[in-house]
This record gives structure tokens, C-alpha cells and sequence, in this order.
């Protein structure tokens, strides 16, 4: 008879089984997709789970290829491309549905199995949270149960499932080790591009008046900071971000020099160091609190005072940084740029700018500053849209709402026109202290803008129009500006209880992303450093990588010794053993499929003499063994020894 090499055909429960598996699987992908994408390949799965054995047997093998071709086609349509990270995971959830649809024996869910792992491994390019890596988990649990229940179908999933934690709480420990001491690359052995640009919201592009109040409603994460002394008051919070010295008359624009030797920072107070988690925002920027002194390894301060780097931040990054919160800077490099105006715009503005030019450059500031406050401007979410072409007029002298970048972006005009140098500054004001853990998170609703305007003897200083407008969202935060009206519920003052439940929550992802994602390799050579392990290629790191596998096998082996070991003999087996060792003596060997009877019988039949005495104890064996009778063994504890 020829074997079929395809195996055993599986049967419709199985199949129904392997569908809810995929399901399972690609859940988690499901939930990047488009909506309408997201339902298609949802339903697919549902239609494979709900056909009968005999509509599943009438579907011909060439609708698998026109399934693909259409999910190419659907992908496509979706994202734009069939490559990178959004497009190429959604082509492999789509073709990994399809693949079910020609699922019909063990050798296929053989293939689907592996398919199914990779797919759950390939979850960790759309992020790193601890609840992806639970659900990676759980994921990879119920692939391993149901593998184990394909392969022996008399087991019960119960069975099943016990076996496959078991095999995981096997593979945890060697995991553990490897992910401690295995050299870690300073770079992802595989990713590939994601599509999104700019996920932080705060660009480093352009800023113009509303796109940074469109971020109020962002309740993400911008980083997390942790000083290591005490930390400065909110009021002193900046966080220095893109540095804006162009304006086309509508928007401000990035220098274009950058790199360069920067100006040379003067601390006129003390240097507070600090410890910075980035999330990734797909720019070369990073933030720092101003004013940085010094740059972050693998990246710049720029001449406009700016940290940068030479390639985007993709994944979360963790970097050590100082400033000063008072400064003088030495030189005029900037300075002229940040005077140049366009022509015949906002004539108003330059008619109250030209009011000053008697004044000092230092009054200037001032007399702007004092203008503003006694001007009926008011802090708001929602500015009017500015349409004209003089837009800096229409703000100051109609509107006169607006948000921090209404009013930095104003009042640097202003100043410029004033002939005092200015640009704006744009990062985030402020933070919430996380209690649980001392350290602050700033998030995306607070986003900001402020300019610097440099004066003779002094540089380039901090000016903050929005402060004498609202100094509540300065001093106290934005939830005290608006008072919970379209703010993220972490920025409100109600809802107590549920905040310090996020709060301690985000210490646990906080620890996850400093000792897991945050494993890096420096982290992971100050660690060896401790353990006394100098390079990769020492003795010392051998011994600690091989003894480290060894104990955890070992203690794997030693549980399965003393799991599996035979039960303790009660006391009538451990006496009846005495008798069969005086038998042995006689070259009576109890046999072990032996009853006691029988060997009772073939003991009598070679001494008869000790005929009775052999009756007396299997007797009374019996009575103590399974009747659990006292009596009888203490009699058959004297018999024994009265035999010989």
C-alpha cells in the first residue's frame, strides 16, 4: 500500500480549530489595518470557520490564487505599497488567511504552524509593549496546545494545554540567559521602514499659528524624564526641540546651516543632569531642557542650539543630558538671520514695532511683552482660523486669540521688525511627576512654543510670550489653563483615582522599556562589567553563558527526576521486600509479573518445609497491604523475622 506523504486529512473540527488559531494570530495586526481592511480579512476568517466539510471540499485549489491576487490587490489599495512595515505585514496577514482556505491535512497545519509563529514574531515590528509581548505569549502558548493536539488527537486539550506550558516554562530560563548574555548588536538585525512620518505630531519642519494646538488632544507619550537630583520647578520645565529662524510670511521655517560649530554656553547656575526616554518620532531631533550644555553621545548641538542626529529615531532611545536653566552665549553667529523679514506684510505690526526703536533692545522686549498683557488677548484651544495675507496683523489687532504658537510666532515678528534678533523655539513646557517612581512624563498635549531673542552681553535669551497671557499654563500645567475643557483626561484635575491607576501602570511599562526595550548593548557591557566580564571572547564569559544554560537544564532535569520518581513503599511492602530477599537467599527470586500468590505457590513447591510459614506470611501481607489491617501487620512484622 503507497503512504500519502500529505498525511492524515484533518478532520472539520480541526480545521474549524486552525481558523480560530489564525484568528487569534493576526488579531493583533488586524488592529493597525484600515477599518475596511481590518472587517475583509476578519470576514475571511469567519467564512473558513463556518463552511461545512462538504462546501470546504468543492473549493478548487486555483481560487487560492485568485484569493491572493485580490488581497494584493486590497492591500494595496490600502497602504499604497506592498513592502515596508505597514504594507508588508498586511500582505502576510492577508496571504496567511488565505493559505487556511487550502488547509486540509497535517502536513498543511505543519506549514501553517510555522506560518503562525512567524506571523506572531513579526508582531514586535508594530511595537514592544508589555501587553504585545503577553499577547505574543498567550499567542505562541495556544499554537504549541494546539500542535500537541493535532499530533496525538486522543489527548484532551487540557492535556494539551499542560504540556504546552510546560514547554514554555521549560524555554523561559534558557531565554533568559540568552537575553542577558547573548552580545547584543547596537543595531535591529532586521526591521524595515515604517510609512509613518513625524508620529510625535511636533515637527521639525515647519510651525505655523494651530499646529501645535491640533496636538492638545494627543494624549501619547512624548518621552519620560528622570533628573537625578531634584528637579527644576514646572515654570523652568522647556523642552527644547526644533529651533524655527526662517519665516516666509506665513510659516516659520528650519535654518538651513545647522551643523556647525555651536556658540559657546556660559552656565550661570547650576548643571542639572537628567536621564531622557524618547519615543520614536521618525525625526534626527532630540530634546533637551534648555539650554543644553553638551551633546548626547552620536549626536550634535547645532548652531542653533539644537540636538541632532544623523538618522531619524525609529525606536525608543534612552540618553543622559545636562543644561543650564541660565545661560549667556558667546557670539553673533545667527544674528543676522534672525532679523530678515519679508517685505510689505503686516504693516500694522511694524508700525507698533517701530514705536520702540528709541527704546533699548532689552526695553523692546518688554514693551512688546507689556503691549500683549494690556492688549485683551486671551489663551484659547480653539483660535480663529487666520486667512489674510497680513496674518501677524490680523492676529494682533482682530482675533487676539490663540494659542502658544499664535503668540510666539507674533511676537517674534514683532521683535524682528523691532530690530531686535529673534526665532522661535518650539518643544514641549512642563510634565507630570509620576509619584510612584519620581520621574516626569511629558506628552504630546504639551507641545509648545516660545522664541529666543539675542541682546548684546547676554545672547540669546528665553522669551515666552504665552507666560504673560496665561501664566497658570506656565507655572501649573495646560489642565490649569482650560480646566478639563477638550483636554486628554491625564492633563484634567478630575478623575483621581483612574490617573493614579495610569500612573502606576506607566511605571511598569517605564521599567519594561528601561530593562527590556532600553537592553541595549552599552546597558548590556556595564552589566558584564559587574560580573567581572570584560569582552565576548573571555574565558570568564564562557563560563558564565555555558554555566548559566547548564544550572538551568540541570535544575529542568533534576524537577523531572523528582517529579517522576516512584511513590515511598508503605511498611507491609518494605516487610514483604525483607521476605523476598530471604527467599533469594534459597535462589527464589520473586519474577515482577509475579503475583504474591503465585509466588507463593512456586516458593512452597521448592521448600515445602517452610510451606505454612510462606501461607502465614503472604497471608497476612495481603491483609496489611490492601486491607489495612494493624493487626495484621504487626503479626506479619513477627513472622518475617522468625523466618529464616
Amino acid at each position: 500500500m503507497k503512504i500519502k506523504k500529505t498525511g492524515r486529512p484533518l478532520h472539520p473540527r480541526e480545521l474549524q480549530h486552525m481558523g480560530l488559531l489564525m484568528g487569534l494570530v493576526c488579531f493583533p495586526h488586524l488592529l493597525m489595518q484600515p477599518g475596511w481592511l481590518a472587517a475583509a480579512l476578519s470576514l475571511c476568517v469567519i467564512i473558513f470557520c463556518s463552511l461545512t466539510p462538504l462546501m470546504r471540499s468543492k473549493i478548487p485549489h486555483w481560487s487560492s490564487i485568485v484569493l491572493a491576487v485580490i488581497s494584493l490587490g486590497v492591500v494595496f489599495q490600502a497602504h499604497e505599497t506592498l513592502i515596508g512595515r505597514d504594507g508588508g505585514v498586511a500582505v502576510l496577514v492577508a496571504l496567511s488567511i488565505i493559505k487556511l482556505y487550502e488547509t486540509r491535512t497535517l502536513r498543511d497545519a505543519h506549514s501553517m504552524f510555522l506560518l503562525t509563529l512567524f506571523t506572531t514574531g513579526v508582531g514586535f515590528l508594530q511595537g514592544q509593549a508589555p501587553w504585545q509581548a503577553a499577547i505574543a505569549l498567550f499567542t505562541i502558548f495556544t499554537i504549541f496546545a494546539m500542535a500537541l493536539k493535532l499530533e496525538n488527537p486522543q489527548l484532551s486539550m487540557g492535556i494539551s494545554s499542560k504540556k504546552s506550558l510546560r514547554l514554555l516554562a521549560e524555554a523561559i530560563p534558557v531565554a533568559l540567559i540568552l537575553f542577558v548574555l547573548f552580545p547584543r548588536l547596537p543595531a535591529p538585525l532586521w526591521a524595515t521602514p515604517s510609512e509613518k512620518v513625524g508620529l510625535s505630531g511636533l515637527s521639525g519642519e515647519q510651525m505655523s499659528p494651530g499646529s501645535l494646538s491640533q496636538l492638545i488632544q494627543d494624549d501619547s507619550i512624548a518621552f519620560r524624564a528622570e533628573f537625578k537630583s531634584s528637579a527644576p520647578s514646572q515654570d523652568q520645565l522647556y523642552w527644547r526641540g526644533p529651533v524655527f529662524d526662517q519665516f516666509d510670511g506665513a510659516r516659520w521655517l528650519p535654518a538651513k546651516n545647522t551643523f556647525g560649530t555651536p556658540p559657546t554656553i556660559v552656565p550661570l547656575s547650576a548643571i542639572v543632569d537628567y536621564q531622557i526616554t524618547l519615543e520614536p518620532h521618525q525625526q534626527n531631533w532630540l530634546l533637551a531642557l534648555d539650554l543644553p550644555i553638551n551633546a548626547p553621545s552620536d549626536s550634535v548641538l547645532s548652531r542653533q542650539l539644537q540636538l541632532l542626529r544623523a538618522t531619524p529615531i525609529t525606536q525608543r532611545l534612552r540618553y543622559q543630558a545636562s543644561s543650564t536653566l541660565n545661560w549667556q552665549t558667546l557670539g553673533e553667529d545667527g544674528v543676522a538671520q534672525a532679523l530678515q523679514l519679508p517685505e510689505d506684510i503686516n504693516p500694522k505690526s511694524r508700525a507698533l514695532a517701530a514705536s520702540w526703536q528709541n527704546l533699548a533692545p532689552a526695553e523692546r522686549v518688554q514693551a512688546g511683552l507689556t503691549w500683549l498683557k494690556s492688549n485683551g488677548f486671551s489663551y484659547t484651544l480653539n483660535p480663529q482660523l487666520l486667512r489674510q495675507r497680513n496674518r501677524v496683523d490680523e492676529f494682533l489687532f482682530e482675533s487676539k486669540q490663540g494659542y502658544c504658537e499664535h503668540f510666539s510666532s507674533s511676537f517674534a515678528f514683532l521683535m524682528r521688525a523691532a530690530n531686535v534678533p529673534a526665532r522661535v523655539v518650539t518643544g514641549y513646557q512642563g510634565g507630570l511627576l509620576n509619584p510612584s517612581s519620581n520621574y516626569y512624563i511629558v506628552r504630546q498635549a504639551d507641545a509648545h512654543a516660545w522664541i529666543e531673542v539675542w541682546l548684546a552681553g547676554q545672547g540669546w535669551q528665553r522669551v515666552d510670550p504665552t507666560f504673560v497671557i496665561s501664566p497658570s499654563r506656565i507655572e501649573n500645567g495646560i489642565g490649569t489653563s482650560f480646566q478639563g475643557a477638550g483636554l486628554p483626561m491625564m492633563l484634567r484635575s478630575d478623575n483621581f483615582w483612574l490617573k493614579s491607576v495610569r500612573l502606576k501602570l506607566d511605571v511598569f511599562v517605564n521599567t519594561w522599556n528601561q530593562w527590556v526595550i532600553g537592553y541595549d548593548d552599552k546597558r548590556q557591557l556595564d552589566l558584564l562589567k559587574r560580573l567581572g566580564i570584560d569582552d565576548f571572547l573571555s574565558l570568564s564569559f564562557l563560563l558564565w553563558l555555558a554555566g548559566g544554560i547548564l544550572i538551568s537544564l540541570g535544575g529542568f532535569a533534576l524537577w523531572l527526576l523528582l517529579s517522576n520518581r516512584p511513590p515511598a513503599l508503605d511498611m507491609a511492602s518494605r516487610l514483604y521486600l525483607r521476605f523476598c530477599k530471604k527467599m533469594a537467599k534459597h535462589q527464589l527470586l520473586k519474577a515482577p509479573h509475579e503475583t504474591v500468590l503465585q509466588f507463593a505457590q512456586r516458593c512452597q513447591s521448592q521448600r515445602p518445609a517452610q510451606s505454612a510459614a510462606i501461607t502465614e506470611i503472604t497471608q497476612l501481607y495481603i491483609q496489611a497491604r490492601y486491607a489495612q489491617d494493624p493487626q495484621a501487620l504487626q503479626q506479619l512484622k513477627q513472622a518475617i523475622a522468625r523466618f529464616t
